[in-house]
């Protein structure tokens, strides 16, 4: 049976990112790495990135995803974090790198 979810099903939806669940074993990898611990586990032992406007499109979690399940649209820059604060409270702010 496979495994779906609306961001496995629809990636083209808009979010910038969402972790494919057909291929996510469930490691947990994601969640160590993020800055935020957005990944959360679902009740299927898989992870989800529920909000994805709190991304900063670092690209850890796909970066260190064993099975690359993690898909982001990434944009052009280093992935720095240096204005995390600015980008979290909505401020639109973007490295110089």
């Amino acid at each position: 049976m496979e495994i779906t979810s609306i961001k496995s099903e629809n990636p083209k939806s808009g979010l910038k990112i969402y972790i494919d669940l057909n291929k996510c074993i469930g490691c947990g990898m994601c969640d160590d790495v993020c800055p935020f611990g957005l990944p959360e586990r679902n009740d299927l032992g898989k992870y989800e990135i529920l909000r994805v406007d709190l991304c900063t499109e670092c690209s850890a979690c796909k970066r260190n995803c064993p099975t690359q399940a993690i898909i982001m649209e990434e944009r052009q820059g280093c992935g720095c974090l240096w204005d995390v604060k600015a980008r979290k409270s909505g401020k639109d702010s973007c490295c110089d790198c």
